[in-house]
């Protein structure tokens, strides 16, 4: 199907895929109509005032209401009911491995669907950005129209990528007002994206979702095998019987995974750790709801 706008003829954004269905389901309700689940600075009007909590904006301090009780007041703000929310997706060449039904990239695909959804539902606005070379971006609009786009173009961009980095700095300066940014990658990105995260952080709400596969954590003897990496294209022959080469492979992915960890904590931002061989939508939703709730007594993290 095809809609024709003068010469030009536009191809239909697809529907939202069938898969989405059962996800919704599950997450349905843990933001849906709670704007101020999106954002720890969740408006911009004046509210009640309560007693300050560690990690309060100072310039939000009530000082009359400071001096009438002998406790720092802080004035709390009323939620906007339009937030921009971007999703930054690594759509690069690491990101298409798997060992099991799914790989990083859909899993990638799946988990920006399912925020896409609990955004686009709450009347918010959705935009994306990914990785690719072509350096395309949707825009923030709201509306499940918008939802079906973003996810269309996902499915759409594999392969060469620009760095993680720049996709941040393009979503930097792309956002025109204060938001939700959910960054989904494997973050095995060597470019300086710390940095930029750090940076975004200051200006939105960030949510960092970390994507990997089984093999990437442990392996097992599955005697000689040759390894390309998708990234540089380099080989390399391993024999997985040996025991010391299983045990060095483990410890090193170990830290290797702590170390992203660190550098997302260390940029201020919410990290999520998801592996397409478990339940996502659980650990997805566990994380949601313990969000939600330390937002609502006013804790950013």
């Amino acid at each position: 199907m095809h809609l024709w706008v003068g010469d030009m003829a536009l191809k239909a954004p697809p529907r939202l895929p069938p898969s989405l269905l059962p996800v919704s389901r599950r997450i349905s309700g843990l933001l849906h109509g709670d704007y101020s689940g999106l954002l720890h600075r969740a408006g911009s009007e004046i509210g009640d005032t309560r007693r300050y909590l560690e990690g309060d904006d100072v310039r939000r301090i009530d000082w009359p209401a400071t001096a009438r009780t002998n406790e720092t007041q802080v004035h709390d703000t009323i939620a906007d009911h339009e937030l921009e929310a971007w999703l930054v997706v690594d759509t690069s060449a690491s990101m298409q491995f798997g060992t099991g039904s799914s790989t990083k990239a859909q899993l990638a695909s799946d988990v920006a669907g399912a925020f896409g959804y609990l955004i686009s539902h709450t009347g918010n606005r959705l935009g994306c950005i990914t990785t690719a070379l072509s350096g395309e971006a949707i825009l923030p609009r709201s509306g499940t129209h918008q939802l079906a786009q973003v996810l269309g173009m996902l499915t759409n961009k594999r392969g060469d990528a620009t760095t993680l980095t720049q996709a941040l700095e393009k979503c930097l300066s792309a956002s025109t007002r204060r938001g939700l940014v959910v960054v989904i990658s494997d973050f095995f990105d060597e470019s300086p994206w710390q940095n930029a995260m750090s940076q975004l952080a200051q200006k939105h709400d960030v949510i960092a979702v970390a994507v990997s596969d089984a093999r990437e954590h442990e392996f097992q003897n599955v005697g000689v095998v040759e390894f390309q990496d998708n990234e540089s294209g380099k080989t390399l022959r391993i024999d997985t019987s040996q025991k010391e080469w299983l045990s060095r492979f483990a410890d090193s992915a170990q830290m290797r995974h702590r170390k992203i960890s660190d550098d997302i904590r260390m940029a201020r931002a919410d990290g999520l750790s998801l592996r397409a061989d478990q339940d996502w939508v659980s650990e997805l939703a566990l994380f949601l709801r313990t969000r939600k709730r330390r937002l609502a007594m006013g804790h950013r993290r």
